[in-house]
């Protein structure tokens, strides 16, 4: 009757014993555990003890990690608190210097748009006056511009005639010449423009060889043209200058002008920039205010997130240790059994 009663015990025992081994293996850890429980006794069977103590220095890392989580928590946490009430001042004092500024903001505009009218009137005959300026400047680029046109004209036809002697003296030795006096004065020709007075001449000039004038003859006419292209440059100078002379009286007139109207509202100007310089500052203050206020709102939003997700991520790491932990003490519970059929169990298992 004794051993009866001993053997169902001792089955039961194995039921608990395979109950709670498969139940273990259910889980993804539970099974990495019994895992190594096996690798450990299939090394030495007999070595129960050891296998519990590695199992109790495991569990030991695992509830070192915890205190360790715990703590980071903590320091995290009062940082975020710290943060929060630092940022809430900030916002309270924007939000009052943002308040008395905006107040400032409509006297200040009253008094510069006052300003700017009082300056108005005066500014508006400078402006006129430097419309006038800008008018005669761009009259007087054109002016320079076709003298400048002209004169390089007249350089080319310098150059090109003096070729054209160089030419006319080669005849009688280079049998080209001729040629090359006739494409030399088809390019002077394409290089002027019809109108020019010199178009013509120079074109009647260069075919006198042609007619059979002599080559002398034909050099001392071209010397003549080109003595001619001198003077009319010359005369243009003479023009260009006095128009030069014309166009800085005028504007000198014209900026003396201004100079006495900047006189008068010289006391103006300098209000109305004052007082613009003021609302500027104004407004880029409120701005900043503004900024800042929104800023630090939003910072204490992103701390108070970030701690939340602390707090979520230290609460899920708390669950997830807790089931190690439980498994583990069951896994040291069958074992302080030494029943060596356990790694058999654990096989079927795993």
């Amino acid at each position: 009757m004794r051993a009866t009663s001993l053997l169902l015990i001792l089955l039961i025992n194995c039921v608990i014993c395979t109950k709670s081994i498969y139940e273990i293996s259910q889980n993804e850890y539970g099974k990495t555990v019994l895992q190594a429980i096996q690798l450990t006794l299939n090394e030495e069977p007999s070595s129960f003890g050891k296998t519990i103590d590695l199992l109790q220095e495991l569990k030991k890392g695992i509830q070192n990690d915890q205190d360790e989580d715990t703590g980071l928590l903590s320091e995290r946490l009062e940082t975020c608190e710290t943060h929060i009430s630092q940022n809430s001042q900030t916002i309270l004092d924007s939000q009052t210097k943002l308040a008395q500024a905006q107040e400032q903001v409509s006297p200040l505009e009253q008094k510069l748009l006052d300003k700017r009218h009082q300056a108005e009137d005066k500014e508006g005959e400078e402006q006129r006056n430097n419309d006038r300026i800008n008018k005669l400047i761009q009259q007087r680029q054109e002016s320079r511009q076709q003298f400048e046109s002209k004169r390089d004209e007249l350089t080319s036809i310098v150059g090109a005639l003096s070729e054209a002697k160089k030419i006319i003296g080669s005849i009688k030795t280079d049998p080209t010449a001729l040629i090359q006096l006739k494409n030399h004065k088809e390019n002077i020709l394409n290089q002027i423009q019809k109108s020019s007075m010199f178009y013509t001449l120079i074109h009647s000039t260069l075919s006198l060889i042609q007619q059979g004038t002599s080559q002398e003859k034909v050099i001392r006419i071209i010397d003549d043209l080109i003595d001619e292209v001198y003077q009319v440059q010359k005369l243009e100078m003479i023009a260009d200058d006095q128009r030069e002379a014309d166009f800085v009286k005028t504007k000198i007139r014209y900026e003396f002008a201004n100079t006495r109207l900047n006189t008068k509202i010289a006391e103006l100007r300098a209000d109305v920039q004052q007082q613009q310089q003021l609302l500027l500052e104004l407004n880029n203050n409120i701005a900043i205010y503004q900024d800042l206020v929104n800023l630090k709102t939003k910072e204490n939003a992103d701390w108070q997130q970030s701690c939340n997700d602390a707090q979520n991520s230290h609460n899920g790491l708390t669950d997830y240790r807790s089931q190690q932990i439980i498994i583990i003490d069951e896994c040291i519970s069958l074992l302080q059994g030494h029943d060596p059929e356990i790694t058999q169990f654990i096989q079927k298992f795993v």
